[in-house]
């Protein structure tokens, strides 16, 4: 009877303890780099403004980040009033923020210790996400109005918060909003960042461009100087990003291709087939970019040769243009250029017969 009696006292601790653990609380946004898990871990030290602290980086397959997460332990502290932040805080492989977690029954609270609602969750979540917040511009006591009246909580410091920045931050809560924002989109941010750009290569440039996220995208661009090679997987991807026809990403993308990239065979062709498959302002960024190369491979002169017939008046002049930039005669190519004469044109016809006078081929009338 004893033994029974203890084993459903054991039995109804363990069923009170489950019922009582609380689920972790987690807001994240979508992943958008696909790349498989891998038990890999690697620490870092980051130099908090209150401690030393740990960030971890968690690795895909062939030591490609997955992700990055830091487990910020501090205080929310202001006048001498302190309350702790634990909180663990994610980073997509471009710094892009992800989202935080709260761990074995962890919340966040408010002034007077009143714990953040679901709602309060989800509004903390959406700032963070943001990057072009004014937050990141303030430190603390510019975010603070100070009046005659003293709070007492650590959130509520001083007085009202400043009209200006109400909507940016959590009500109750300024202080920990802008702890945390100026953690996601500070110097760790950088060091993220900086983490990425060490193991920078072909494949991981290619699953970037894949993101969902624009800005992913644009961030990968932006670093196209920084790749040790374009190899055909590079080269898949960058005409893939002309192809859509978003002029904003395809002038990042040919004006952050350095002069030793553009000197790419390979590349210069299959930028040059690109014309009259691309809208007319991309067109000009391709040939204006293969004018900056230091020499034009003798396969574009080639294929230009092809389909003189099928170019536009714009496109000609342009073809033009760049052959004279780059002290282009090739006999076959003046050929097949003055059997263009007469053109329907006549600005363009005039511009074909000063290239071939230039060349010495004029032809005869």
């Amino acid at each position: 009877m004893i033994n029974w009696i203890k084993g459903f006292s054991i039995g109804l601790s363990l069923v009170l303890f489950f019922l009582e653990k609380k689920e972790d609380i987690r807001y994240f946004q979508p992943a958008t780099i696909s790349i498989s898990d891998s038990s890999s871990l690697i620490t870092i030290s980051i130099n908090d403004s209150l401690y030393r602290q740990e960030m971890r980086q968690e690795d895909g397959t062939v030591s490609i980040p997955l992700n990055y997460f830091m487990d910020l332990h501090t205080g929310v502290c202001f006048d001498n009033k302190c309350r702790p932040l634990k909180i663990r805080v994610y980073w997509n492989i471009t710094g892009r923020y992800l989202g935080f977690e709260l761990q074995d029954g962890e919340f966040l609270s408010k002034y007077d210790h009143d714990p953040f609602s679901p709602m309060e969750y989800e509004q903390l979540h959406q700032l963070l996400a943001d990057p072009f917040l004014p937050l990141g511009n303030y430190a603390f006591e510019d975010l603070i109005k100070n009046t005659d009246t003293v709070s007492h909580s650590a959130d509520g410091v001083s007085g009202a918060t400043a009209k200006d920045v109400l909507d940016y931050v959590v009500p109750g809560a300024a202080y920990t909003t802008h702890k945390l924002y100026h953690v996601v989109h500070g110097p760790v941010q950088q060091q993220v960042i900086g983490l990425t750009e060490s193991s920078f290569d072909p494949y991981l440039f290619t699953k970037i461009l894949q993101s969902t996220d624009q800005s992913d995208r644009t961030w990968a661009l932006e670093r196209l100087d920084i790749l040790p090679e374009l190899n055909d997987l590079v080269m898949d991807g960058l005409i893939k990003i002309l192809l859509e026809e978003e002029y904003f990403q395809s002038y990042l993308l040919l004006k952050s291709l350095t002069i030793e990239q553009l000197g790419s065979e390979d590349l210069q062709l299959q930028l040059f087939k690109l014309i009259g498959k691309v809208d007319h302002g991309i067109e000009n960024l391709i040939f204006d970019q293969l004018a900056e190369a230091a020499h034009l491979n003798p396969d574009v002169v080639n294929h230009s040769m092809t389909n003189l017939n099928q170019m536009t008046g714009p496109q000609l002049v342009k073809l033009l243009k760049l052959y004279s930039d780059h002290g282009i005669n090739s006999a076959k190519f003046n050929g097949a250029l003055g059997r263009m004469i007469p053109h329907e044109n006549s600005f363009v016809e005039r511009q074909v017969l000063e290239f071939l006078e230039k060349h010495g081929n004029s032809p005869d009338h």
